[in-house]
């Protein structure tokens, strides 16, 4: 009996750990493009040099072998689910292979999405993976050799108001203190899918600290060292010069969605995910992660609590259905209508909000708690 997990994120690896802890007999085979596991919550700190690829990064094939499953390094281009194989293509080679499975497990994430804005993707950089987060790293390196640099990030959800308060930290730390940091937001205030406590909260803490905050403001289009914006409620355009340019204004599924039948798909071609994390409509193929959909009478959050929580019931749920068992029903926590989250926002400085609390004591140290705890699986 062969399990194959697309995606080894968050909810690729807790689906690994949870099945090799419960099963006998299951073969574990995990596919991923990259060959190292990237911790994501960590890297806007790559960009003002508070960790290093090597402290947020781990070796799956070490991890893989450490909890007896077999890894593989592939691009995934499509699954043919009549025949149960996934159609991968090997970087070494460039050859296409067919990988069987009984049970097949969807993480493969999401995609920046840049929203078909002209020229955001041409010019914008992001945090969105390591190579990514280096990239934008080297690039402030060299534009520091300026004075008042201008860095604007756009979209102030979480990863925006890491990013901005990284950024402080990076000018800060050179003495830039002509080099200003703006964040650009379309909604009418910072981190919209949190209660306006929360968006107050961190808005307050942000301008302590010099970051400018344009909120009601949506990109229109985005050209070398200029970016066009339209102010929502007063319909007026301006245009804004920029040094540097971070996009984290939304996410798209990961690309290989678009070769699912579309009765599997939910708006924005996300994957429905049944009240058992299986892909609707299939009894072998389950869904979690970034990718998956899943609402009740709430739907699930896209975040790293809920990817692992995501992981755990799948492989519960492959290993009941081997056994013919009654299967076990996903119940989420962190919620899009509850959310709760650990927000850094440099300094060392943190807040938590959680079950309708904000609290900023520890909350920094608890962050890298949880970060060092983490990555002690790839020790």
């Amino acid at each position: 009996m062969r399990a194959v997990i697309l995606g080894c994120g968050f909810a690729g690896l807790s689906v690994a750990s949870a099945l090799s802890a419960k099963s006998r007999g299951v073969e574990i085979l995990m596919i991923d493009r990259r060959e190292r596991f990237e911790y994501l919550p960590s890297l806007p700190e790559i960009l003002s040099g508070k960790v290093s690829a090597d402290e947020i990064t781990g070796s799956l094939r070490k991890f893989a072998t450490k909890i007896g499953a077999e890894f593989l390094q592939r691009e995934v281009k499509s699954v043919d689910f009549k025949a149960k194989e996934v159609v991968a293509r090997n970087p070494k080679s460039s050859s296409e292979e067919r990988i069987p499975y009984d049970f097949l497990v969807v993480a493969v994430g999401a995609e920046l999405a840049f929203f078909g804005i002209p020229g955001a993707e041409e010019h914008a950089l992001s945090v969105y993976s390591l190579d990514d987060a280096l990239k934008t790293r080297k690039r402030l390196e060299e534009a520091v050799q300026q004075e008042g640099v201008k860095c604007v990030v756009v979209g102030a959800g979480l990863t925006g108001v890491e990013v901005a308060g990284e950024l402080v930290d990076f000018f800060s730390g050179r003495g830039c203190e002509a080099s200003r940091v703006l964040l650009v937001e379309m909604a009418q205030r910072i981190l919209p899918a949190f209660p306006e406590k929360v968006s107050a909260r961190i808005e307050r803490v942000l301008r302590s600290r010099g970051v400018e905050i344009l909120t009601g403001n949506a990109v229109q289009s985005v050209s070398e060292r200029e970016i066009e914006l339209l102010a929502l409620k007063e319909k007026a355009g301006r245009k804004i010069h920029y040094d540097i340019l971070i996009w984290t204004a939304g996410l798209k599924p990961n690309r290989i969605s678009a070769n699912f039948p579309a009765e599997a798909k939910a708006k924005g071609g996300w994957l429905k995910a049944d009240a058992f994390l299986r892909l609707k409509g299939y009894k072998d193929v389950f869904v979690a992660g970034d990718i998956a959909h899943f609402a009740n009478s709430e739907i699930s959050g896209k975040n790293v609590e809920e990817a692992e929580r995501q992981g755990r019931t799948v492989a519960e749920n492959i290993m009941r259905s081997i056994k013919g068992s009654k299967l076990r029903h996903y119940s989420p926590k962190n919620t899009v209508q509850k959310p709760r989250a650990l927000i850094s926002l440099g300094n060392g400085h943190a807040i938590a909000y959680f079950n309708g609390f904000l609290l900023e004591t520890f909350a920094y140290r608890l962050k890298k708690y949880l970060e060092r705890k983490y990555m002690r699986k790839f020790a």
